[in-house]
């Protein structure tokens, strides 16, 4: 299957699917073979791939970013946000990706169903 084709099959650019595969390429993921006869496929088994495994490899960045605007150094509230949003944030971050971590690729492909 072309590039072209999966990116008409889940509705976007042909250059954000070559973008995303040559991402997962890099982090092991996936195999890509060049040529006329070329494609890609996994590096690992569905099982032993994870949702936090493609999550870091895709996006390289955090779930939830907090604000980086100077607190007011006047109000309390304000001086005291960065630490207490940041300590919420970590603590989501650690939840999301261990749920991620949780939930393999062939948990998903399994739920796939057939027309």
């Amino acid at each position: 299957m072309t590039s072209e084709v999966l990116a008409s099959s889940v509705r976007t650019n042909p250059t954000v699917v070559r973008r995303l595969v040559a991402k997962l390429v890099d982090a092991g993921l996936l195999k890509a073979y060049k040529g006329k006869s070329g494609g890609v496929e996994l590096a690992r088994k569905a099982q032993e791939i994870s949702l936090k495994d493609i999550y870091v490899a895709s996006s390289g960045k955090k779930l939830i970013n907090a604000p980086d605007k100077s607190p007011n150094k006047k109000c309390t509230v304000s001086c005291s946000m960065g630490k207490l949003m940041g300590d919420v944030i970590e603590g989501l971050e650690e939840n999301s990706m261990s749920y991620l971590a949780d939930i393999r690729l062939s948990d998903l492909a399994s739920k796939v169903s057939a027309k």
